[in-house]
């Protein structure tokens, strides 16, 4: 089982939009996955708590406390990033669209792996 975490507008699930800005989304959509089986087991929203400036670390911890393996995001700026590179967190970019979409493109091996930081807020 996998846990993969995405930063979404809402709070629609697998409906639910990509947020373009990891530390702005309203909600984390948590999917565990089962590769074994080929199919997802549950699927998880809690609300982003937020951050402050230098805070990042919160929403990073949070993903971590829920057994989260891998993020994918639309935006995500460094300091998170590396949040999420030392709790173990492999961090994906996302495309537009819908966790859906994106659970599909992180299964088919199409996302890339982030090695910088995407926001420049």
């Amino acid at each position: 089982m996998i846990k993969i975490a995405f930063p979404t507008e809402d709070d629609q699930g697998l409906k639910d939009i990509l947020s373009p800005h990891f530390g702005h989304c309203y909600s984390f959509t948590i999917v565990s996955w089962d590769p074994d089986t080929k199919t997802v087991k549950n699927v998880e929203v809690i609300q982003n708590q937020g951050h402050v400036e230098g805070g990042c670390m919160n929403p990073v911890m949070t993903l971590k406390n829920k057994g989260v393996q891998a993020i994918v995001v639309g935006g995500i700026g460094m300091r998170p990033l590396m949040g999420f590179w030392q709790v173990g967190i492999t961090p994906y970019q996302g495309v537009e669209g819908t966790v859906d979409l994106n659970l599909r493109a992180y299964i088919e091996n199409k996302l890339e792996q982030l090695n910088e930081g995407t926001c420049q807020h």
